[in-house]
């Protein structure tokens, strides 16, 4: 899988969660800054590559009812990923994401948006 499979990959996995628990939202798929090397003995050579990406919806939804955060991890679950923590952070619901495959991050559910924060899988560097 090259660098912009990866990508692609798991934006399109976090942006279908996205979608299913909020119908008609926008999605904002952000790569954040250059690929990030992750190859050799202590993950610096850039022999291989990850991505961080952060995808949200539009801001000004109502998600502040508990039942969307249940909803969120149901559908975590079901499309495969693991969870391995919850924890709150002020009025943000943090969700510790992983899926094998396509990567992990940080799935957050806000008052008035959700958030996505993580990076992709570590891929060969096509260039190296």
């Amino acid at each position: 899988m090259t660098p912009e499979q990866s990508r692609q990959k798991l934006i399109g996995e976090v942006t279908s969660v996205l979608e299913e628990l909020i119908p008609d939202v926008e999605v904002k798929p952000l790569i954040r800054g250059k690929d990030l090397p992750c190859g050799g003995p202590y993950g610096t050579e850039d022999t291989s590559l990850r991505s961080s990406i952060e995808i949200s919806t539009d801001a000004g939804l109502e998600t502040s009812d508990p039942a969307i955060v249940t909803k969120a991890r149901m559908l975590l679950e079901e499309k495969g990923w693991s969870i391995s923590r919850t924890g709150r952070d002020g009025d943000q619901v943090e969700l510790a994401i992983e899926k094998a495959g396509t990567g992990r991050g940080s799935f957050g559910v806000r008052p008035d948006y959700v958030i996505f924060n993580g990076v992709t899988l570590c891929v060969d560097n096509p260039e190296s």
